[in-house]
């Protein structure tokens, strides 16, 4: 597997330079959200359009795995010094949408599916000097939802975004790349349904299965039942109106053993319907009822499953750590002490991470498939 970058124009995708010298650490995705992170350009080995090919706010740098666009970063700042070396800050596309508003509009009874991709139509790929040229793509309208939205409110289409996915089953979203041809450019797509990526058939094995010993090369299950990754009784609530704050009834889990663990919510400021706080309460109750359980394997990337190719973002794959290794004993020997008799299954890949720095890896961000 090769890796390797390229910068494109931000409102058209057209590649304006190759970035060889390019050099990043960390890159990292989450479905329906931003990451950033930071890069540097040698000056030596920089094209000789860095300037344009670096320009904040007008260039998008793309990571590429054997020529597959697997992730894309917004220039967000450069830094020039006396060295002979730019300094880079990034993000991932998804930052745009943090600073593009959403108008006067009312969606009544409207899928909620169609919503976001109403709202990216209308508020991100265009504006006075253009915008990110995204395609959008989802099957079915989805759940119909009312929404009213105010510009006199100032309310981003990230945040109009991460409101409407709240809700217990509300739609999800997230950003991957694609060659277009005639002419050559990259471009984002903005993928929304009730659920991304793909769903491992029933009976049959994921397309990516991550193994120990094997490619993977670190593991950790973290548990975790802290403030804000676990609670039973969630409440959600909305800023007060004429002296009254709108809240949901507690919405509590089965009783699974544990002792009482209340929060409170507050998933906007807007919100005065009972019911759609409620909703919220109930969508927050079933991530946080088990509590945090977080699966992360670190794989070699040259011989893990391939990002972009076997697996993307929102998939199910398949783990397998551990065993007993043929040593010649009578029962042999844990090859992974720390799981016994070894455990496999299929999870659900809610992000990722490469590390692009000595012995590249990549670790998919595993949790529970719901």
């Amino acid at each position: 597997m090769t890796l390797s970058w390229v910068a494109t124009d931000a409102r058209t995708g057209a590649v304006v330079a190759d970035m060889p010298g390019l050099e990043c650490s960390t890159v990292k995705r989450s479905i329906g959200r931003y990451e950033s992170t930071t890069a540097s350009l040698p000056l030596p080995n920089a094209p000789e359009n860095w300037i344009d090919a670096t320009r904040p706010g007008g260039a998008v740098l793309i990571l590429l795995s054997d020529n597959v666009p697997i992730w894309g970063g917004m220039v967000t700042q450069r830094t020039r010094d006396l060295t002979d070396s730019v300094s880079l800050s990034l993000a991932t596309v998804e930052a745009y949408l943090d600073r593009r508003f959403v108008g006067d509009v009312t969606y009544a009874a409207t899928g909620q599916n169609a919503i976001v991709a109403a709202i990216f139509a209308a508020y991100v790929t265009t504006g006075a000097r253009g915008g990110l040229p995204f395609r959008l793509a989802y099957t079915g309208a989805g759940a119909l939802r009312d929404r009213a939205y105010l510009r006199s409110d100032r309310k981003t289409v990230y945040s109009a975004l991460t409101e409407i996915s709240a809700v217990l089953g509300g739609p999800e979203w997230t950003v991957e790349w694609e060659w277009q041809h005639s002419p050559e450019r990259i471009t984002p797509v903005l993928y929304v349904g009730d659920r991304v990526g793909t769903a491992v058939t029933p009976g049959l094995s994921p397309a990516a299965t991550f193994q120990a010993p094997g490619a993977v090369i670190d593991a950790a299950l973290v548990e975790d039942y802290s403030a804000g990754k676990g609670a039973n009784s969630v409440v959600a609530y909305s800023s007060a109106t004429a002296g009254t704050v709108p809240q949901s009834p507690a919405q509590v889990a089965v009783d699974d053993g544990r002792l009482t663990f209340e929060t409170d919510i507050q998933p906007s400021t807007s919100i005065i319907d009972v019911a759609v706080l409620t909703a919220h309460a109930q969508a927050a109750l079933a991530t946080l009822a088990s509590g945090g359980a977080a699966l992360a394997l670190q794989a070699a990337v040259t011989t893990a499953p391939k990002l972009g190719v076997d697996w993307m973002l929102g998939d199910d794959v398949g783990y397998k750590i551990g065993g007993l290794e043929n040593d010649g004993t009578p029962n042999g020997r844990e090859s992974v002490p720390a799981f016994p008799g070894g455990v496999e299954g299929v999870m659900r890949a809610i992000g990722w991470e490469m590390s692009l720095d000595g012995v590249q890896t990549v670790t998919p961000i595993l949790t529970a498939v719901i």
